[in-house]
C-alpha cells in the first residue's frame, strides 16, 4: 500500500537511473573488452552475452507493475546479482579501490529502491562475498591483514547502508502511515465542513421570511438537496387530534406541492408513527409492496423512505421524511446526515411556529382592542350628549329664582350636579383614551403664558384653593402646546395630588432645562410605595389605601397624562419628593418666541372688524 500510493513513482525514479547506470557501464565494459581483444575468448564472450540479455530484461521489464507487488523486490535482486556478476568479469579492468565502490553501489542502488529487507541484506551479501572473491583471487598468497581491513571496512560500509536503509524505510512506512491519516481526516473534516455547511444554510432560513409557509420550503428544499433525495415532507404532531399533521407544502422533484388536509393519527401505528412515538430513525425499502401503507404515502408513491424525529432537546415535536434517493437506497450515513440536519430544522421549524402563533394572537388582540376603543368611543359620544342636557338642566335649577325651597331638594339638586359633573369627566377620560388609541388626537398648538394658565386651571381644581403655589421661571413663562392637553395634563396631576396628600401642599414649578420645559407638580404626602414606580403610568394602576375607596378613581389619569405628553412631543417620569411624597415632571419641547408669538401676546382679546360685520 506504501509503494503503491506514495513512493511508486519514487522507486520508479530509481529504477530507471540504475538503468541508465548499467547501460553506461556495461558499453564502457564491452568497449574495454573489445580493445583488449578478451571479448574473442569464449570464457569472456559467454558471461558479457548474459550480462547484455539480462540488461535488455531490466530496460524493457514493466516495472511500474512489478514495484507494486512483491516480484518487484525479486527483479531487484536478479538485477543486482547480475550487476556483481559484472564486476566480476570486470575484474581484470578495475583496480580494488573502483570494484569495492562499484559494489558499494549496487548495496546503495538496493537500497535506495527501498526493496524489502530481505532482499536488501541478500544483495549486501553477495556484494560482500564478491567483493572477497575478487580480493582473493588477486592476492595468491591469501588474506593479508591489509585484505583483511579492506574486506572489514567494505562489510562495515554494507552493514550500514542496510541499517541506513531499514530506517528510512520504517521512517518512510511512518510518515506514510501519519499522511494517510492527515488524507483520511482530511476527508473527515471536508464532510464535516459539508454537513456545517448544509446546517447553516438551514439554521439562516430563519430569516428568509415571517411565515411558516416562506420558510418550510427553504428548510425542507435544502434538507432534500443534502441528502440527494427526492421527496421531503414536515410533519407536526398536534395534540389536540393526537395525530401527525402533514405541513404544507411538500418537496417533490425541486418543486413544492400543496398537500392540505393529512393528519396521521398515533393509533394506526404507521411507520412516521413510529418514529415519532419511539425516538428512534427508521429506513423502509419495498415501501410500495407493504399493504398497509398510510393514504399519505400512496398519495405520495415513494418506493423508499427515511424519517427522523424533530427533536427540541428532550421533546419531539414532530417527524422528518424524505423519500426516494436519487442514486442507490438510504445508508447510516444517511441516518447520520439527517439527523444533523433535523436538529436545526426543528428548531427553525418551532420558532417560527411560535412566531405565527404569538402574531396571530396579537393581530386577535389588536381587533379586539379596535373593537373596544370603537365601543367606548361610540358609547362615550352617546352618554355625552344627554349627560350634557342633564348637567344644564341641574344647573338650571340651582338659579335662585328656580331652586326649590326645601334646603334636603337643594342639597340633592347640588349632589347631582356634582355627580354628573364626575361622570362627564370620567366620559371625556375614556373619550381621551380612545383617541390616544387611535391616534386621532386633535393638536391645536398656540403659545400659551404658564403663568395666568396655570392659575386659572388651579382654580378649576375642587379643593385646590389655598393648597397650591406657582414657582415659574420667566424664561419658561411661555410655551407653544395645546392649551386643552396641557389643562388636563396639569387637572389630572393636581386631582392625583390633591386626592393622595389631602393635608400638604402642592407645588408648581415650571423650569426650562435642556432644550424642554419642565412642568413639575410636588406634593408632600405619604408618596408611592416602590413596586408601582414602574407602572405608575400604566393604564387602571392605583395606590391602594383609604383614599383611593373613599375617593374613588378609574387609574385612567396618569396614562392619559402620558398619553397626552407624548402627543405633543414630550415625556412625562416621576421621582420620589426629598422628605417624602411624589414630584410629577412633563417636560415638552421649548422653541424660541418668534415675532407672530410676541402680535399673539400683545393682540387684545378683541373682535377683529370682519367679526363685528359679520
Amino acid at each position: 500500500m506504501i509503494e503503491q500510493r506514495q513512493f511508486l513513482e519514487y522507486r520508479l525514479n530509481v529504477v530507471r537511473l540504475g538503468q541508465a547506470l548499467s547501460v553506461v557501464g556495461f558499453i564502457a565494459l564491452t568497449i574495454h573488452l573489445l580493445g583488449d581483444g578478451n571479448l574473442s575468448d569464449p570464457d569472456v564472450r559467454t558471461p558479457v552475452f548474459a550480462l547484455g540479455l539480462a540488461l535488455v530484461a531490466a530496460v524493457f521489464a514493466p516495472w511500474r507493475t512489478l514495484l507494486m507487488t512483491f516480484w518487484g523486490d525479486i527483479g531487484l535482486l536478479a538485477w543486482a546479482g547480475a550487476m556483481a556478476g559484472a564486476l566480476l568479469v570486470a575484474d581484470s579492468v578495475a583496480t580494488d579501490d573502483v570494484l569495492a565502490i562499484a559494489f558499494l553501489a549496487i548495496v546503495v542502488f538496493t537500497a535506495a529502491a527501498l526493496a524489502n529487507p530481505l532482499i536488501t541484506t541478500a544483495v549486501s551479501l553477495v556484494s560482500i562475498v564478491c567483493y572477497f572473491l575478487v580480493v582473493q583471487g588477486r592476492d595468491f598468497e591469501g588474506l593479508t591483514p591489509n585484505n583483511i581491513s579492506r574486506l572489514g571496512a567494505f562489510a562495515t560500509a554494507a552493514a550500514l547502508l542496510l541499517i541506513a536503509a531499514t530506517g528510512i524505510r520504517k521512517q518512510m512506512r511512518t510518515t506514510a502511515q501519519r499522511l494517510e491519516n492527515l488524507v483520511a481526516r482530511d476527508v473527515e473534516l471536508t464532510e464535516r465542513e459539508g454537513e456545517l455547511q448544509h446546517l447553516y444554510d438551514v439554521s439562516r432560513t430563519i430569516g428568509t421570511g415571517t411565515d411558516l409557509s416562506d420558510v418550510l420550503p427553504e428548510i425542507v428544499g435544502r434538507v432534500v438537496g443534502a441528502i440527494q433525495a427526492r421527496t421531503g415532507v414536515v410533519m407536526i404532531y398536534r395534540s389536540e387530534e393526537e395525530a401527525l399533521e402533514v405541513l404544507s407544502p411538500i418537496w417533490v422533484a425541486g418543486h413544492t406541492l400543496r398537500a392540505e388536509g393529512y393528519m396521521l393519527p398515533l393509533v394506526e401505528g404507521g411507520i412516521n408513527q413510529r418514529v415519532f412515538t419511539s425516538g428512534e430513525p427508521s429506513i423502509v425499502k419495498n415501501l410500495e409492496q407493504r399493504e398497509n401503507r398510510a393514504q399519505f404515502l400512496i398519495d405520495l408513491d415513494a418506493s423508499q423512505i427515511l424519517a427522523v424525529p424533530l427533536r427540541i432537546e428532550a421533546r419531539i415535536i414532530g417527524v422528518l421524511m424524505i423519500a426516494d434517493k436519487h442514486e442507490g437506497d438510504f445508508t447510516e450515513e444517511d441516518v447520520t446526515a439527517l439527523e444533523g440536519l433535523a436538529g436545526p430544522s426543528a428548531l427553525v421549524l418551532n420558532q417560527m411556529m411560535r412566531y405565527q402563533e404569538v402574531r396571530d394572537e396579537g393581530e386577535k388582540m389588536a381587533e379586539l382592542a379596535k373593537l373596544k376603543t370603537d365601543f367606548v368611543s361610540t358609547v362615550s359620544h352617546e352618554l355625552r350628549t344627554p349627560l350634557t342636557s342633564i348637567i344644564g338642566s341641574l344647573r338650571t335649577l340651582q338659579r335662585p329664582q328656580l331652586a326649590p325651597p326645601d334646603p334636603n331638594a337643594q342639597q340633592l339638586l347640588s349632589t347631582a350636579h356634582r355627580q354628573a359633573n364626575r361622570l362627564r369627566s370620567l366620559i371625556e377620560d375614556l373619550l381621551v383614551v380612545s383617541r390616544i388609541d387611535n391616534q386621532a388626537l386633535p393638536m391645536r398648538p398656540q403659545l400659551v403664558e404658564l403663568e395666568t394658565f396655570l392659575a386659572d386651571t388651579v382654580q378649576g381644581v375642587p379643593d385646590s384653593e389655598g393648597m397650591v403655589t406657582l414657582d415659574i421661571e420667566p424664561e419658561a413663562n411661555h410655551l407653544r402646546c395645546d392649551p386643552d392637553h396641557l389643562g388636563r395634563i396639569v387637572t389630572n396631576l393636581l386631582y392625583n395630588a390633591i386626592k393622595y396628600a389631602p393635608d400638604s401642599p402642592v407645588e408648581i414649578w415650571a423650569r426650562q432645562r435642556r432644550g424642554e420645559v419642565w412642568l413639575s407638580v410636588i406634593d408632600h404626602g405619604p408618596g408611592i410605595p416602590y413596586e408601582l414606580h414602574d407602572h405608575i403610568f400604566d393604564r387602571f394602576t392605583q395606590v391602594a389605601g383609604h383614599a383611593t375607596r373613599s375617593k374613588g378613581g378609574t387609574g385612567l389619569g396618569l396614562s392619559i397624562v402620558r398619553g397626552l405628553t407624548e402627543a405633543m412631543g414630550g415625556r412625562v417620569w416621576f421621582e420620589p419628593t426629598i422628605g417624602g411624597g411624589a414630584t410629577f415632571t412633563v417636560g415638552l419641547p421649548a422653541r424660541t418666541t418668534t415675532a407672530q408669538d410676541h402680535i399673539e401676546l400683545q393682540a387684545p382679546d378683541v373682535p377683529l372688524e370682519s367679526e363685528k360685520s359679520a
